[in-house]
């Protein structure tokens, strides 16, 4: 698992591994987070915190979007 899978899970989502790209969605709450890996983008809905930004910045870093 990596660290923003972690810090994810840490702040109550979860990771659909069916779904076709990274998705992530918070227990108890409407907020959604799809990555798109072929596109590199991310869909977002919700309200988000400091800490579920900076799980999301941790996973664009691991994967590798920032070159």
């Amino acid at each position: 698992m990596s660290n923003a899978d972690n810090m994810f899970y840490s702040l109550g989502y979860e990771k659909d591994e069916n779904f076709k790209v990274g998705y992530y969605c918070c227990k108890g709450s409407y907020n959604t987070i799809d990555f798109y890996y072929e596109e590199k983008t991310i869909s977002l809905n919700g309200d988000f915190n400091m800490q579920e930004l900076k799980a999301i910045n941790e996973k664009v870093k691991e994967l590798g979007w920032y070159d």
